[in-house]
């Protein structure tokens, strides 16, 4: 058993959620108390019906989410959010949140993760909205080599290849990177490695002759809480479980 609230402060003191400019009401940190007791943790990329009661039937006391329960502005709790909420008070199940901070972290982050499963070595970051700090990282490899390494990890990537036969540098940005990838004003990277992308993004591939790897929001968000969780889980000697959604997006 552990204390919550000391959770919650080796949690901040890795993450620095405070000190980390995100999106409008994302609320890194704390999200859900409980009675101040943890007995096991558990990971989820998202804090939604299906992983919530994933938490509860498997006796989870602390739920640590990249996505968390706070978007954009103030909604009624009503219908399907009032049984979500309904559902974590009445368990007694505690959230714990953080966005961007666990994306960008250098250790735990889901960049972070991507250098190493895609043997990147990181050189330098670039800044974009947000403060969101995405890793430029060389390759040194053939396209042909990196395009199955990114397919033995992420099958479903979708692949766009305009870029030289070879791949020197790449830029990686985890979930929903495409979009602030595609507005950066300088590119000075043969290939991205990202999640999710919109429409505009392939005009801005081929504009650049990129070699273009867009793997999944969901699959390329996985490690960081993955690791967190592993974090705490070791220096509180807790069990902890790991939440898996099967998303497809």
């Amino acid at each position: 058993m552990a204390n919550l609230e000391e959770i919650v402060t080796f949690c901040d003191a890795i993450l620095s959620p405070t000190a980390f400019p995100d999106y409008p009401s994302a609320h890194n940190g704390l999200q859900a108390s409980n009675c101040g007791k943890v007995l096991r943790l558990g990971a989820a990329v998202d804090a939604n019906a299906l992983t919530v009661a994933d938490a509860i039937a498997n006796g989870v006391n602390l739920l640590l989410v990249h996505h968390g329960l706070f978007w954009g502005n103030n909604v009624p709790f009503v219908g399907p959010r009032k049984e979500l909420y309904a559902a974590i008070l009445r368990s007694n199940l505690a959230v714990y949140s953080s966005h961007l901070p666990l994306d960008c972290h250098r250790n735990f982050g889901n960049n972070a993760a991507l250098l190493r499963l895609l043997d990147l070595n990181f050189e330098n970051d670039i800044t974009a909205d947000h403060g969101f700090f995405m890793p430029l990282a060389t390759a040194g490899r053939s396209r042909e080599a990196f395009h199955s390494q990114v397919l033995t990890h992420f099958p479903a990537a979708k692949c766009m290849e305009f870029g030289p036969k070879n791949v020197e540098r790449v830029l990686v940005c985890s979930g929903g990177g495409g979009g602030l990838i595609a507005a950066l004003p300088t590119v000075n990277f043969d290939a991205v490695v990202t999640g999710e992308a919109p429409r505009h993004f392939f005009d801005f591939v081929c504009a650049n002759r990129l070699n273009a790897y867009v793997c999944g929001h969901y699959a390329t968000e996985v490690f960081g809480v993955q690791n967190l969780a592993g974090e705490v889980a070791e220096h509180f000697s807790l069990p902890w479980t790991w939440i898996e959604e099967n998303c497809p997006l």
